[in-house]
């Protein structure tokens, strides 16, 4: 069975050997970064792996996100029309799915209709993977935010199910706190995969 990875890496410039580290460990398939911060003009190159990234347009380098495919799983990128931080592509490994890297930005106010446009625009089966910025109990959170209210529908919307066990996935360091905002959510596909601080 194929593997995925999907790392919230906040910043991949710095954590190169924390990279090869999960692709020694797990030698994904896939692996979905979020928050690369990639200013304009940076490009990475892994060994034995395709990148596809779309970099966060800023006068400082933060959010971006990218797909990193083994380069021998055949895959195609998809265009994607929106103004979202979102990337993504379809592989086959035992059979042809979607894979999608999202990053929402926590003071960012999302269009509910550009999240459900960004569903229909995957095709069916797909995987969303990202950093949503959202908490809401559904997924193990203490508390509930506007964010999370708003994946709440989009889940509703679509007929989505969360893949997340009630594991926290965020470390919030002024406050000393555990979060879970690094989520990955699917329509009919079951599939072996990790979240990664």
């Amino acid at each position: 069975m194929a593997s995925l990875v999907s790392w919230n890496c906040r910043g991949l410039k710095t954590k190169i050997s924390d990279l090869k580290d999960i692709i020694n460990t797990y030698r994904p398939a896939c692996i979905a970064l979020q928050e690369t911060h990639f200013e304009t003009t940076d490009n990475i190159q892994v060994k034995h792996y395709s990148v596809l990234n779309k970099n966060y347009n800023s006068d400082r380098a933060s959010g971006g996100v990218a797909l990193l495919i083994a380069k021998d799983i055949p895959s195609a990128p998809l265009q994607l029309n929106k103004s979202l931080q979102a990337i993504a592509a379809r592989i086959h490994t035992i059979s042809l799915i979607t894979i999608c890297s999202l990053y929402l930005p926590p003071n960012q106010q999302i269009n509910q209709t550009d999240l459900n446009e960004l569903i229909y625009q995957l095709p069916d089966p797909f995987i969303l993977l990202g950093d949503f910025n959202g908490h809401s109990s559904i997924w193990g959170s203490s508390d509930s935010n506007s964010r999370g209210v708003q994946i709440e529908q989009l889940l509703t919307d679509n007929n989505l199910c969360i893949l997340n066990s009630d594991q926290q996935t965020y470390f919030h360091q002024p406050t000393k706190t555990f979060h879970s905002i690094d989520l990955a959510f699917a329509l009919r596909l079951f599939i072996h995969f990790s979240i990664w601080q």
